[in-house]
C-alpha cells in the first residue's frame, strides 16, 4: 500500500536526478486519483466504528454483570456472616451455662460437704461451749463464798 502512494508523490520536470516518482497529473491531481483506494476503506472504516461500538456495549455489559454478581456475593457473604455470629453467638452462650452448672453444682456439694461437717461437729462443740460456761460459772461461785 506505502509503494503505491509513493508513486504518486510528485516529482519534478524530466532532467536531472531527482527522486523516483511520475510527473504529477495536473489535470486530475492526486487526490482524484487516490478516491478509489481511499474510498474502499470507508467500509473498512465503518465495520471498524462498529466492531468498537460493539466492544464498548458488550464492556458495558460485562461490567453491569460483574457488578450484579459481586452485589450477591457482598449480600450472600453478609447473610452468611450473620449466621456465623447467631451461631458462634449461641455456642459461647451454651458453654457460658454449662459452665455455670459447673460452678452451681461445685458449689452446692461445697454447701453439703459444709453443712455436713458443721452438723458432725455441732455437738463436740456444744458440749465444749457447755462445759467452759460451767467452769466460768463454778468458778464464779467459789469466789462468791
Amino acid at each position: 500500500m506505502l509503494d503505491r502512494l509513493r508513486r504518486f508523490r510528485p516529482v519534478g520536470t524530466p532532467g536531472g536526478a531527482g527522486p523516483v516518482g511520475v510527473p504529477e497529473d495536473t489535470r486530475t491531481g492526486v487526490p482524484a486519483e487516490l478516491v478509489g483506494i481511499f474510498g474502499a476503506l470507508d467500509e473498512v472504516i465503518a465495520e471498524c466504528r462498529e466492531i468498537r461500538e460493539q466492544a464498548g456495549r458488550d464492556a458495558a455489559e460485562l461490567v453491569d454483570a460483574a457488578q450484579r454478581e459481586a452485589a450477591g456475593l457482598v449480600a450472600e457473604a453478609g447473610a452468611r456472616a450473620t449466621a456465623e455470629r447467631a451461631e458462634t453467638a449461641a455456642a459461647i452462650q451454651a458453654g457460658g451455662e454449662v459452665a455455670a452448672e459447673q460452678t452451681r453444682t461445685a458449689a452446692s456439694a461445697e454447701v453439703d460437704l459444709l453443712t455436713r461437717r458443721g452438723r458432725e461437729r455441732m455437738d463436740e462443740l456444744v458440749a465444749l461451749i457447755l462445759e467452759r460456761v460451767r467452769d466460768n460459772a463454778g468458778a464464779g461461785r467459789a469466789g462468791v463464798v
